[in-house]
């Protein structure tokens, strides 16, 4: 018993970044469109557990990281001594905080809860900064080179989840509304689809407790009802709210900015860009599990 206790002690680390990458896998594919059109209790307690759980998971191990820059884990040095890889998983964590794009937000309330976010992303940037910073890792130059570019991803990642939250404020929205909604005679489906993001601002006006004389564009969406037929009203009708649920529980709002996506592009340059550099580097001093851990990540 004792030793397998002190074999779950060296490899914490290890399970740590191994469970908040699953965690992640999970929510990535229970979070999006198997979560908005099941109602089934089971499956919504466990994205519950799990988006709780994610962040927790990420937050301690970042904390165990730091932690352990100051104490030995066992007799022969530190963590990042027996296991210097162990440093270059922070960066990775801060892109499990920054979650999946298909969750966001478990409940509309977690919008409101963006600020909280922010705080918490500056102080999980600096534990990050810290553990890199201690880590006698960072003088290889081979592991640091990388290690930086996956920061840019991890800080970008993580920005993008508060301000898909603040954009998820529903009674915060008091912009105009967007490209004035205009419905091609065809009522293609394409068409409708169009139609239905050009209206998307003026029907969270709608959610958001405005009067329609008060919403830019009504009179086009109340004009779209007379040229559709039934089947067609149904498809916009799915689509609006297909539309406005992803604004609010998803990144979707903030993906369909042109800032955001300059910033996505970046972020997916830096972290290929990182793997590029991590795989033609030496690796022979490194522990295969360690190496494997990292591939994985």
């Amino acid at each position: 018993m004792k030793s397998l206790l002190q074999l779950f002690n060296e490899w914490e680390i290890q399970q740590l970044v191994l469970l908040s990458f699953m965690l992640q896998i999970f929510l990535f594919g229970t979070g999006g469109n198997l979560r908005q059109r099941s109602s089934n209790t089971l499956l919504r307690g466990t994205i519950w557990v799990a988006y709780l759980g994610a962040d927790m998971v990420a937050v301690y191990a970042l904390g165990f990281l730091s932690k352990n820059e100051e104490h030995n884990t066992q007799e022969s040095g530190t963590l990042t001594e027996n296991h210097p890889l162990a440093f270059f998983w922070a960066p990775f964590l801060l892109i499990h905080l920054g979650g999946q794009d298909t969750i966001t937000a478990f409940a509309i309330e977690d919008n409101n809860l963006w600020l909280g976010h922010l705080l918490n992303l500056i102080i999980q940037v600096v534990l990050a900064l810290y553990v890199f910073w201690k880590s006698p890792g960072w003088r290889n130059v081979q592991l640091l080179v990388p290690g930086v570019f996956l920061f840019v991803a991890g800080i970008i990642k993580y920005g993008e989840r508060t301000l898909a939250l603040k954009y998820g404020i529903i009674n915060g929205f008091n912009g105009e509304g967007g490209k004035k909604p205009n419905l091609n005679q065809d009522a293609s489906y394409s068409s409708i689809v169009r139609f239905a993001l050009d209206s998307s601002p003026s029907i969270r006006h709608l959610f958001a407790g405005h009067k329609p004389y008060q919403i830019q564009g009504y009179e086009a969406i109340f004009l779209a009802g007379h040229l559709l037929n039934e089947a067609q009203l149904v498809k916009l009708v799915n689509v609006e709210l297909g539309i406005m649920y992803h604004d609010l529980y998803t990144k979707a709002a903030v993906l369909r900015t042109r800032s955001v996506t300059v910033l996505r592009c970046i972020s997916q340059v830096s972290a290929t860009v990182a793997l590029v550099l991590f795989c033609t580097s030496d690796k022979r001093r490194h522990n295969r599990v360690d190496i494997l851990i990292t591939y994985i990540l």
